[in-house]
């Protein structure tokens, strides 16, 4: 393969230009004016990244720039205006307490919360915790080499870490276990650095708790006076880099939220009922705030709850297909997830679908 001259290369690296329309090749030039002859050549600017996708054609007269297609309105703006036509178009709305059950149909719901804890430090690093308060502080700022998955770094349990966690798995009845042990769940995406989290699964340091829901709590008129759900286990993780989107498909990554100590409240599949749903998320976030666990809410992103729905026909034994939805965070989002996934799920079996 010939070789490009030196000069030509180094244009190109360190400038962007180039010497001509076409691909880098190599040139015959004279020997001692290959450095005038070059500099002689037409060059132009490299176009911007950001327009490079969008084709181009040239020709000796005129430029024809094909723009781009419109960008599809997001998801959340599609329903809002689905919503807006069934009202111009007379249609109303249920009540909540209208939507609570599906004649011939029974619900299901389990419920995972994410709650952060009220800790100094990460979980396995001495690097600082930012509160979900704390909008103002920089970016990427309280981060050690093992939240950033260095090359030889390795990780420190930070026992203080587990005050609020124990203090946590009290307050919701659980039992705490004399051993535990962290397990590795690989996954990988950009907001984890080492391509896996560390959590429990298999042995975590609480189980089988319960929560006690009641009428004031705002539980569904048809679980009658109070309503127990059990707690599977109560464990502790990593939490993940906190990403916000950017025009153009970038994303910015802030590291100041990876190793936060979290701890995930599975509950059983025992809720029947969207409103009750959304009250235990509610109950939960009360009685954490109470101990001193968790002192921020579903308001400023300090907890989050994942759903798991599931439907099945009255007098069916066993349970349907499960789906879950993530990271809610309002109670009004949990409740309206839920019923939403609900009347899907009936529609497509109804339909004939699995």
């Amino acid at each position: 393969m010939p070789r490009i001259p030196t000069v030509e290369l180094s244009r190109y690296l360190l400038t962007g230009h180039i010497a001509s329309p076409g691909c880098l090749r190599a040139r015959v030039l004279p020997g001692k004016n290959a450095r005038a002859a070059l500099n002689a050549l037409p060059s132009r600017q490299l176009q911007p990244r950001q327009h490079a996708r969008y084709l181009t054609t040239e020709t000796n007269t005129t430029t024809t720039v094909t723009t781009p297609p419109p960008a599809a309105a997001p998801f959340r703006k599609q329903l809002k205006e689905q919503a807006k036509a069934l009202k111009k178009s007379g249609h109303q709305k249920k009540k909540s307490s209208d939507n609570q059950t599906v004649p011939g149909w029974e619900l299901t719901v389990g419920i995972e919360i994410h709650a952060q804890l009220n800790t100094a430090h990460k979980l396995f690093s001495p690097a600082t915790v930012v509160t979900s308060l704390s909008n103002s502080t920089p970016p990427n700022t309280h981060v050690a080499p093992f939240d950033l998955a260095l090359p030889g770094s390795q990780p420190l349990f930070q026992s203080a870490t587990l005050i609020p966690a124990v203090r946590a798995a009290l307050a919701l009845n659980c039992a705490v276990q004399p051993v535990s042990r962290f397990d590795r769940k690989h996954y990988f995406h950009w907001d984890q650095p080492a391509g896996y989290q560390i959590t429990q699964f298999y042995e975590p340091f609480a189980r089988d708790g319960y929560i006690t829901l009641y009428q004031r709590d705002g539980i569904a008129a048809e679980d009658g006076e109070e309503i127990q759900v059990g707690i599977k286990q109560v464990q502790m993780e990593q939490d993940t880099a906190k990403t916000t989107a950017q025009p153009g498909e970038v994303q910015w990554l802030d590291f100041n939220r990876v190793g936060v100590p979290l701890i995930e409240i599975i509950t059983l599949p025992e809720i029947h009922h969207p409103a009750t749903a959304a009250a235990l998320v509610r109950k939960v976030q009360m009685v954490l705030g109470s101990v001193d666990a968790c002192v921020s809410g579903l308001e400023e992103g300090g907890l989050r709850a994942d759903v798991n729905v599931s439907v099945r026909r009255t007098g069916e034994s066993g349970l349907g297909q499960r789906t879950e939805i993530k990271n809610l965070s309002s109670f009004k989002a949990v409740e309206d997830a839920i019923i939403a996934e609900r009347d899907r799920q009936i529609k497509l079996l109804e339909d004939g679908g699995e």
